[in-house]
């Protein structure tokens, strides 16, 4: 905290300085403040001996009567208006994290927060940005529960941080994430889709058009777009676009071809040749279930048979599951066959997507 601003505000201004001032802000009086030197005054039936005591024999007229402004009767009010603004900015406190920002470092050259440089360690306050250029890069701490690297030429924002929900805006470049917390945590927004940490490792990035790719290197990531949804393991990539949202998760040791086929599948405009890269990557030995299962919502109703019996092959239906429920993509049915996948139940991944409790 800079001590400079606490005491001038002509200074360089501190956020979490002008948090709390705005906070407190609508608790400020306009009543013009008393001389120091006056006395509160009241009106009595009797005069109070300098010892404050009472003296039978004596007879006391009508009186006003200075009455020590320290006495408990006069500090009551103020005590107790006090108390409840300590309670108030300390709930506040908890609730939106250590002056609702994240430590930050500079790995390199000189990231901007704002329009100040950030030289050594600083903070990024909510609504802030963090922008780094082609030779700076840098380190934000997730409140307790991780960090992410700033890559070079990278522009993000952070949108929340309270217990249990930490957000950035990733509007162009690089960060790679480091998170262990929870599943749903830790959410990055972008242009075209969602990614929301679910236990892991991982490398986000967002071109100036905002298409985005994603990689992970441990645990899990669900992208999300529009009620579109895909779930993407270690060692597993998937591509997203502003118009068409995440498209298919695919692992990076499959070859080129495939790759290049699971493109043209979810982003490519001709029909003929997204149907030829349908049936290649239907042929393909290196297709993977985890692709097949995500196909199966993706494709056209003419076209989604073909894919059950490819996703069969590779991993029997589970019993009580029938190739008619899978068909018109009734969704238990559609979770209980990725259960067979050994990857982790459905209900235990969905969880992320249900609203967090505020603090309190």
């Amino acid at each position: 905290m800079k001590d400079d601003y606490l005491w001038d505000p002509s200074g360089t201004p501190d956020a979490d300085i002008q948090r709390l001032e705005r906070l407190l802000g609508r608790l400020r009086t306009t009543r013009p403040a008393p001389p120091i030197s006056d006395t509160v005054r009241r009106t009595n039936t009797v005069r109070l001996k300098a010892d404050s005591t009472y003296d039978a024999d004596t007879t006391y007229d009508k009186a006003t009567t200075p009455v020590g402004w320290r006495t408990v009767r006069f500090l009551a009010p103020s005590l107790a208006a006090a108390a409840a603004i300590i309670v108030m900015v300390a709930l506040t406190w908890k609730s939106t994290g250590t002056g609702a920002s994240w430590s930050v470092a500079s790995l390199s050259g000189t990231p901007r927060i704002g329009a100040g440089t950030l030289t050594g360690e600083g903070r990024l306050a909510v609504g802030q940005t963090l922008v780094t250029d082609a030779t700076s890069q840098a380190r934000l701490h997730v409140s307790t529960i991780g960090e992410v690297t700033v890559d070079p030429d990278t522009r993000v924002r952070l949108v929340e941080t309270r217990d249990g929900r930490h957000r950035l805006a990733l509007d162009r470049g690089t960060l790679r994430a480091v998170i262990t917390a929870p599943p749903g945590q830790f959410i990055v927004s972008t242009p075209s889709a969602e990614a929301t940490d679910l236990g892991c490792a991982y490398t986000l990035h967002v071109d100036e058009d905002g298409a985005g790719l994603l990689s992970v290197a441990q645990g899990w990531v669900a992208l999300e777009s529009n009620g579109l949804e895909s779930f993407v393991p270690a060692g597993a990539s998937c591509r997203t676009d502003p118009a068409r949202g995440p498209g298919t998760p695919r692992y990076d040791d499959g070859a080129e071809a495939l790759l290049n086929a699971l493109d043209e599948l979810d982003y490519g405009g001709d029909t003929a040749r997204r149907a030829a890269a349908l049936r290649f990557v239907l042929d393909h030995p290196d297709t993977s279930a985890v692709t097949l299962w995500h196909l199966v919502p993706r494709v056209g109703e003419a076209d989604r048979g073909a894919v059950v019996d490819a996703l069969a092959d590779q991993l029997a239906m589970p019993r009580g599951v029938t190739r008619e429920a899978i068909l018109r993509l009734d969704r238990a049915a559609l979770d209980a066959w990725w259960n067979e996948l050994g990857l982790g139940d459905a209900n235990w991944w969905r969880q992320w997507k249900r609203p967090m409790p505020a603090s309190r």
